[in-house]
């Protein structure tokens, strides 16, 4: 069985070098670059928000799991029984994801104001210069 599917991927690999597309040719026109001005500045306030949320969640979710199995740990004296993950339910799942998710927005929204924050600063010290994000 592993020889079959050795041969089949090599055989998958190798076709897919021969028959691929080729390059296109150089007289092709490119995409346009976007504009600075193309989109508002909330847009990009969104955009950064979501990638900090979205970014920020599986270092929360670890640190919120690890903290909360040390919890429970500790809670029952670090009884054996109650070693780091050993007691997790759906319900304690639930309550990790959902602390997970509410740091992950906190830091978004703190990085957010600090944006915000800085954007101003720097307008109002080039008065009237807008800004390029």
């Amino acid at each position: 069985m592993r020889k079959t599917a050795g041969i089949l991927v090599l055989l998958l690999c190798t076709g897919a070098t021969v028959w691929s597309q080729a390059l296109p040719p150089p007289e092709m026109d490119l995409p346009e670059e976007y504009d600075p001005d193309e989109f508002a500045l909330w847009a990009h306030d969104l955009r950064r928000f979501e990638v900090v949320t979205v970014g920020s969640f599986p270092v929360t979710f670890f640190a919120t799991s690890l903290i909360y199995d040390f919890s429970i740990y500790a809670a029952n004296d670090f009884s054996p029984e109650y070693g780091m993950g050993t007691q997790r339910s759906s319900t304690d799942i639930a309550v990790i994801i959902g602390a997970a998710a509410i740091t992950s927005l906190v830091i978004a929204t703190i990085d957010l104001i600090i944006n915000v924050n800085r954007r101003e600063k720097a307008e109002s010290a080039s008065a009237g210069t807008p800004y390029e994000p």
